[in-house]
């Protein structure tokens, strides 16, 4: 699915999907910090909770290519922005269903529903706002900050509000984020889908190069994984409350806000390539401070402004290589499988291994996981740009 930037018909298409990203990275900032102290306090172990986190990425497996489908074959009829209409209407519906008690299983599967709703609306986003950026990766930088702001918003609010409030409350903030989702959805630019050739050349979309690039891609969620459904309960057993986490957590996306508004500079003085390899050597370094950090403040506050690097860097220079790696009629597709190996593979079985390893072993044995999967990312990242 190619989108095309003549056929926009919203006047102000950057205001539009800035204001995606914030409403849906709200929802983010709430889920990914807070949900599982929520979980915690309903009285999961930290294999469940990590378990209970994982269809987020498990949702991004099958996710993307069953909406990328609907758009595709319904490009005659339907625009992009109705498929996130849609899900997020859906999405909603599902998110009630956590104002309920549910057992394990059940609990998995409604999160499961929530999470699968959500899963192709980034890659969509994504696609959208790198074709009116022109591929011009200053620009998307400017856009796909706002996402960082939303986050940083959700976890501030978040952290006062449950401190306050308490972590029981967590259902509805989540339910609330997703109903704003959907009126920012019919604000999203409009197309006419353009005709494109249905012929798959496998040998051009599946090389050396891609291939590495997705095994590095899934090395680096799966030593973020940790991070993202277990850190705040480090924390949390670290002796920090909840808003110190959430100003915890801040501190990684302000340096995230910073990378993405200065990114056009730094792409133009280094080559992509070489900042994305190098991402993933600071990777190593940042979960290796951390789990020998004994919850200290001050090594947290430097790890977390590494997230500059191992997040925005590494995020902004791959959806550049999917552009160079994967041929102008696959684009979609190249999307897909990004996301699939990173955020899908990566992510969940990166967090139910963290969890495993957090209940068997020592909860800091999660961040070694982290440094040897990112050593791999740096195997396979050599790879790819060696090739």
């Amino acid at each position: 699915m190619r989108l095309n930037k003549k056929t926009l018909k919203n006047s102000y298409p950057k205001r539009s999907l800035s204001g995606f990203f914030f409403t849906y990275s709200t929802y983010i900032g709430l889920f990914s910090p807070y949900l599982s102290l929520w979980l915690n306090f309903k009285g999961f172990s930290a294999s469940q909770i990590g378990i209970l986190m994982s269809p987020l990425q498990w949702s991004r497996i099958v996710g993307p290519p069953f909406w990328g489908w609907i758009t595709d074959s319904r490009a005659d009829t339907i625009e992009p922005k109705k498929i996130i209409q849609v899900s997020s209407f859906f999405a909603v519906l599902s998110s009630i269903l956590l104002f309920f008690d549910w057992s394990f299983y059940y609990l998995f599967l409604v999160l499961s529903l929530v999470s699968f709703f959500l899963s192709g609306q980034m890659p969509i986003a994504e696609s959208l706002t790198m074709e009116f950026c022109s591929e011009n990766i200053g620009k998307y930088g400017k856009i796909r900050l706002w996402g960082s702001i939303g986050f940083i918003f959700a976890v501030l609010a978040g952290g006062l509000t449950f401190d306050y409030y308490g972590i029981v409350y967590i259902p509805v903030t989540l339910s609330i984020s997703l109903l704003l989702l959907i009126f920012v959805s019919f604000l999203l630019p409009s197309r006419v889908s353009p005709k494109v050739s249905k012929k798959n050349d496998e040998k051009k979309i599946f090389n050396s190069k891609s291939i590495n690039f997705l095994l590095a891609s899934f090395f680096m969620l799966v030593a973020h994984a940790p991070l993202y459904t277990l850190y705040s309960l480090w924390l949390e057993n670290n002796g920090y409350s909840k808003l110190q986490i959430g100003l915890i957590w801040s501190i990684g996306v302000l340096a995230e806000i910073i990378f993405f508004n200065f990114q056009f500079a730094i792409f133009k003085r280094f080559e992509v390539k070489k900042v994305w390899v190098f991402c993933f050597a600071i990777t190593t370094l940042r979960f290796f401070f951390l789990a020998f950090s004994n919850g200290s403040l001050l090594v947290i506050v430097l790890t977390q402004m590494l997230h500059s690097l191992t997040f925005a860097a590494h995020h902004s220079a791959s959806i550049s290589l999917v552009n160079q790696l994967f041929p102008k009629n696959a684009q979609a597709r190249g999307q897909s499988l990004y996301t699939m190996a990173s955020y899908g593979l990566g992510g969940a079985i990166g967090g139910v291994t963290a969890g495993y390893v957090w209940e068997n072993f020592f909860p800091e044995a999660s961040f070694l996981l982290s440094v040897i999967a990112s050593l791999f990312g740096i195997f396979f990242a050599f790879r790819t740009i060696k090739i």
